[in-house]
């Protein structure tokens, strides 16, 4: 439980740094998407050396997985499979990247999922 508030707070510190930090540049937008328990959704986008992606649910979400991939060799390169509703991976180097989003566990279907990164990816 101490967990999940721990990464609660820093998917919100996240989202907080991807908009002051990309203001200048351009506002942050959050990827917003529906899933069902079972059901995946990805986005592709640049990231940075030690960029931090977060994902975060609705209420009656349970337990949302998140796998970070290589965009060109489709190699798994980050993953957060904790039973938790706050996924975070960092990508180990710059470029593009694949980010997965799993729904294992929704309790009142479909859940709503926002992901965002550092840098507004």
């Amino acid at each position: 439980m101490a967990q999940r508030g721990f990464k609660m707070a820093a998917a919100f510190a996240l989202g907080a740094i991807a908009v002051a930090s990309s203001a200048a540049i351009a506002q942050a937008q959050s990827r917003v998407g529906w899933l069902s328990s079972g059901e995946s959704i990805a986005y592709e986008g640049y990231l940075f050396a030690d960029e931090a992606v977060a994902a975060m649910c609705d209420d009656n979400c349970y337990d949302l997985d998140m796998y970070l991939y290589d965009a060109e060799t489709g190699d798994l390169v980050a993953s957060d499979v904790l039973e938790d509703s706050v996924p975070i991976v960092v990508a180990p180097y710059e470029g593009n990247f694949l980010v997965e989003l799993v729904m294992v566990s929704c309790g009142a279907e479909p859940c709503e999922t926002w992901t965002d990164s550092d840098a507004g990816f």
